[in-house]
C-alpha cells in the first residue's frame, strides 16, 4: 500500500512538474497588446526629431505634434513586429492614416475634414539619407512640401520611420 501511494505521489509530482514546464516553453506573442503604448528609446527619439527638423527646413509651416509622433511610433513598431511594410494594413487592406490622424485632431476641428498624409521609410540609415530619399520620391516630397499640412509627428522603430502629416 505504501509503495502504491509513493508511486502515485511521484506520478503526480512528475505530471504537475511537466505541465508547468510545458507552459513555460510556449512562445510569447509577437506584439502583446499592453506593449503598444511603449515609448521610443533615446536613439529612436533622436532619429525622429532629426527627421522632423529636416522636413521643417523644407516646409516652415510644420510644427511638431506629440500625439502624431506617438501614433507614428506605434505604427512603425507594429509594422516591424508584424513583419510588413505598407501604407495598407494587411488585415484590413486599408490605409489607417486618416483614422489615426483623426484621433489627434483638436475638438474644434473634429467636424471638418482634416488633410492627412503619411510617409514611410525603411532601412537603417541616417536621418539625412532617409530625408534625401523621401525628397527624391515625388509623392513623399509632395507630403513634405504640402502647405495644407501644419502638424507633423515622426516615429521611428528599428528599421522603419513613419511621418504623419495633418492640417488643423
Amino acid at each position: 500500500m505504501e509503495k502504491a501511494v509513493a508511486v502515485i505521489v511521484i506520478f503526480l509530482i512528475c505530471a504537475l512538474g511537466s505541465s508547468s514546464f510545458a507552459q513555460q516553453t510556449r512562445p510569447l506573442p509577437l506584439f502583446p497588446q499592453g506593449n503598444q503604448s511603449a515609448k521610443p528609446d533615446a536613439y529612436e527619439s533622436e532619429r525622429a526629431r532629426n527627421l522632423y527638423e529636416l522636413a521643417r527646413k523644407e516646409n516652415r509651416a510644420l510644427r511638431w505634434d506629440s500625439c502624431l509622433a506617438r501614433k507614428a511610433f506605434m505604427r512603425a513598431k507594429r509594422m516591424v513586429t508584424e513583419r510588413y511594410f505598407s501604407h495598407e494594413d494587411p488585415k484590413t487592406g486599408k490605409n489607417p492614416v486618416w483614422m489615426t490622424v483623426k484621433q489627434c485632431v483638436p475638438d474644434k476641428s473634429k467636424g471638418s475634414k482634416v488633410p492627412a498624409g503619411e510617409n514611410l521609410a525603411k532601412g537603417i540609415d541616417t536621418p539625412a539619407n532617409i530625408h534625401k530619399a523621401l525628397m527624391e520620391s515625388p509623392t513623399h516630397r509632395k507630403n513634405i512640401l504640402d502647405r495644407r499640412f501644419n502638424h507633423l509627428g515622426v516615429g521611428c522603430y528599428d528599421s522603419i520611420c513613419v511621418e504623419l502629416f495633418a492640417g488643423f
